[in-house]
C-alpha cells in the first residue's frame, strides 16, 4: 500500500464504538478538503476502512508499538499532522518524538502535555463527539460543525429480501445488557410483524445472540469482519442495542440506532447519528452507576425496561 508523504495521520483506538466515534472526525476532515489522510492503529479497529473512501490509507500496527517505534513511523512518512484522540500516552509522545508539527489530542493520560493543541476529555461535557470537535477547533478554527460520519464500509453482504433490524444483545460490561430474554422476546415480535432480524455480535458474545437469535432469527455472531457488520448495519431498517460498540457503529452507518442505557450516561456516549434515541428507565437512584457489574439486586436500570416500551420506541424511529 502506498502511504502518502505529509499525510494527517488519525490514530484509531482498539475499541468498536471508540473507533466508530473517529469515523465523523475523518468526515469532517473531508468536508474541510484537509489531506491526504492516513488511519492507522490497531489491525481489527482500522480494518473498518479498508474498503473506505474516509481514507487514503490504513496502516494496521504490527504488534504492539512502543512511541519509538510509532514515531519512525511517523518520522518515516513526513506526517504533517497527527491527531491522536484514545486517551493514551504512547501516540501524543510519538508525534511529539517525531517533531510533527501539528498534534491534536486530548489531555487525558499526561498526553496534552504533548500536544499543540489540545483539550479535557473526561472533565468536558456533552456529547463526546462534541469534546473532539471542540479540541479540533483550536487547531482548525473555521472547521464546520461535526458531522454525522454516514460511512459506508465498501462491503457488499447479502442483505435478506424482506425489511429487517439488526439486534446488538452483547456488551463488553454486563451492567451495561439488557436481558437476553427480552431480547428475544423482542425478536419473536419483530418477526411477528414482518421483519426478518439479523443479530450481531464478537465470538465472546456467541451465547448471548444464539439465546436471542433461536432458529428465528439470523444469527451472525462472530461470522462477520468488523466491515461486514457495518454493511449489515448499513441496511437495517433499524438497530437496537445496549451501550456498545456495535450500536455507535450503527450510527456511523446513518442507520436508525435505539441504545439501551442504564450503567452508563447517554448524555456523553449516546451514539452520534442522524437518528438516534437512547432509552433510560427513569428514577432508578444508582443509575448511572459507571461501574461494570450491576451490586444492586435485580439490576433495576436494566432490567425494568419494557419490551413493548423497546418496540414502540425503534418503530417512532423507524418512521421519523
Amino acid at each position: 500500500m502506498l502511504i502518502p508523504e505529509g499525510a494527517i495521520w488519525v490514530r484509531f483506538p482498539r475499541f468498536v464504538g471508540d473507533a466508530a466515534m473517529q469515523l465523523p472526525v475523518l468526515r469532517l476532515l473531508r468536508n474541510m478538503g484537509q489531506g491526504p489522510i492516513v488511519v492507522w492503529g490497531p489491525k481489527a479497529a482500522t480494518s473498518l476502512l479498508n474498503q473506505s473512501d474516509l481514507a487514503d490509507a490504513v496502516v494496521p500496527d504490527a504488534g504492539r508499538l512502543s512511541p519509538w517505534r510509532m514515531a519512525a513511523l511517523l518520522r518515516r512518512h513526513k506526517a504533517a499532522a497527527s491527531i491522536h484522540f484514545p486517551k493514551s500516552l504512547r501516540p501524543a509522545l510519538a508525534a511529539w518524538l517525531a517533531r510533527v508539527p501539528l498534534r491534536i489530542g486530548v489531555d487525558e493520560s499526561l498526553a496534552g502535555r504533548f500536544n499543540t493543541h489540545g483539550g479535557p476529555f473526561w472533565k468536558a461535557e456533552g456529547p463526546f463527539l462534541l469534546r473532539y470537535h471542540a479540541v479540533l477547533k483550536k487547531a482548525f478554527p473555521d472547521a464546520p460543525p461535526m458531522p454525522f460520519a454516514d460511512f459506508d464500509p465498501g462491503v457488499k453482504v447479502a442483505w435478506p429480501t424482506e425489511p429487517y433490524l439488526c439486534l446488538m444483545p452483547g456488551s463488553l460490561w454486563p451492567s451495561k445488557a439488557w436481558p437476553t430474554a427480552q431480547y428475544r422476546a423482542l425478536l419473536l415480535k419483530a418477526r411477528a410483524e414482518g421483519f426478518q432480524v439479523a443479530v450481531l455480535g464478537s465470538p465472546a458474545e456467541a451465547s448471548a445472540c444464539d439465546e436471542v437469535a433461536g432458529v428465528e432469527g439470523l444469527n451472525l455472531c462472530g461470522t462477520t469482519s468488523l466491515g461486514e457488520a457495518a454493511a449489515w448495519l448499513r441496511g437495517a431498517k433499524v438497530a437496537i442495542g445496549n451501550d456498545s460498540g456495535l450500536s455507535h457503529l450503527a450510527a456511523a452507518c446513518s442507520t436508525p440506532v435505539l441504545a439501551l442505557y442504564g450503567a452508563t450516561d447517554p448524555g456523553g456516549s449516546a451514539p452520534w447519528g442522524p437518528r438516534t434515541a437512547a432509552l433510560m428507565r427513569p428514577g432508578v437512584p444508582c443509575s448511572p452507576c459507571f461501574k461494570r457489574h450491576c451490586f444492586v439486586e435485580g439490576h433495576p436500570c436494566l432490567d425494568g425496561i419494557a419490551v413493548d416500551e423497546v418496540w414502540n420506541e425503534a418503530m417512532k424511529l423507524l418512521l421519523s
